[in-house]
């Protein structure tokens, strides 16, 4: 079972490469994005984003038009770290469940990483996307038209190529299967709620979270608002009072205890 459904995701993902692949032929054969800023696919399966203004204001008309959830692969570069819309839903009850990218908790200003994910967000860390993505309610999605690795764009969120926005379709169903796989298989963020140290359990929940995350251990430190020295002891202290002998066996046996 778990080889079909890798076998029908790839078959879904190369899907998606070609249609990404068809609006970018149609994007080069668009009038001046100036005065269109979008290009449509015919039957309506999708559409281009042009412009940084456009964009800016699908991405936050998405969210507003979410009923239940919002899902997201993060990682950088961002245009902006705060985004008012989600603390906007987030109180009106929609939910959003996040999946970063180690490098985004290692990327400048994202130190004080409680007030970089909003209260009320679920938050997970893997280390790496293959894409930035949203998708609403598990009926459309948007995506950069190109995958420029980390690079995407000069304006970071906003692509220079377009933003492609996926409508209903098998397309958005396979990037929500993706979505729910890669969040399964990656590792809660767990913070403290003040800017104080907290106690040693919930420092040591943390610390762990943020390890089998991927993150570096003078990032992780940064997070934690401790000193490297202080980090690099915890950990070796953890190894010894559960009988690992490295940060693999560490990994493993935190994810085999379900403490992280």
């Amino acid at each position: 079972m778990p080889g079909h459904t890798a076998a029908a995701l790839h078959g879904l993902a190369a899907e998606l490469a070609s249609v990404r692949d068809r609006l970018a032929d149609l994007a080069r054969l668009a009038p001046e994005q100036g005065s269109h800023p979008t290009a449509s696919l015919p039957g309506g399966i999708a559409e281009v984003v042009y412009g940084e203004a456009e964009q800016r204001h699908r991405v936050q008309q998405l969210q507003r038009d979410a009923r239940k959830e919002v899902l997201g692969f993060v990682r950088p570069p961002y245009v902006d770290q705060a985004n008012p819309v989600q603390t906007e839903m987030l109180a009106a009850g929609v939910g959003y469940r996040s999946l970063y990218e180690a490098s985004a908790l290692d990327y400048p200003g994202s130190a004080d990483m409680p007030g970089f994910i909003p209260p009320g967000e679920q938050a997970r860390a893997t280390p790496r996307v293959p894409m930035k993505l949203m998708i609403v309610d598990g009926e459309r999605a948007l995506l950069p038209l190109h995958s420029g690795g980390h690079g995407e764009g000069e304006h970071g969120d906003l692509a220079s190529a377009g933003l492609l926005l996926l409508h209903p379709s098998v397309l958005v169903d396979a990037l929500l299967e993706l979505f729910e796989d890669r969040w399964l298989r990656a590792t809660p963020l767990r913070f403290a709620a003040g800017p104080e140290v907290p106690a040693s359990p919930a420092l040591d929940a943390q610390l762990l979270s943020l390890l089998m995350s991927g993150l570096p251990d003078k990032a992780i430190a940064t997070q934690l608002g401790v000193s490297l020295r202080t980090l690099q002891r915890r950990i070796r202290a953890l190894m010894e009072s559960t009988g690992t002998a490295n940060r693999t066996q560490l990994a493993w046996y935190v994810a085999q205890q379900r403490l992280a």
